[in-house]
């Protein structure tokens, strides 16, 4: 597969604290610019491609990401950050950089 063939795109929402920052209840939900920004540099430096970004909750964003807006729909915030390559979901929930690098890459070696 060459490097204008892989198309990686993360799906997030960026962090909110639904309770109030300071809340004992509940804690964030969501991702953090720094972590979304930090996942997009580990997977662009290491497949040499562009990672776009998508929001979840902008519908300009989802409205040609259907299947994704679905399971955002489906297991709500726990979901996130989805990561696709070439439109199929390839991790879904919080990975580590690592496991998101190993997941695309198991994904790549099955296409």
């Amino acid at each position: 597969m060459s490097t204008n063939e892989k198309r990686i795109k993360i799906f997030m929402m960026p962090q909110q604290f639904p309770c109030g920052p300071d809340s004992a209840c509940c804690g964030p939900i969501g991702q953090s610019e720094e972590e979304i920004q930090n996942l997009k540099r580990v997977l662009e430096k290491e497949f040499s491609c562009h990672v776009e970004v998508f929001d979840v909750t902008k519908g300009a964003d989802m409205k040609d990401h259907l299947p994704i807006a679905r399971l955002f729909r489906s297991f709500g915030p726990m979901a996130l950050p989805i990561i696709a390559l070439n439109g199929e979901v390839v991790s879904m929930g919080v990975p580590t950089p690592e496991e998101a690098v190993l997941a695309v890459k198991e994904k790549m070696n099955q296409i």
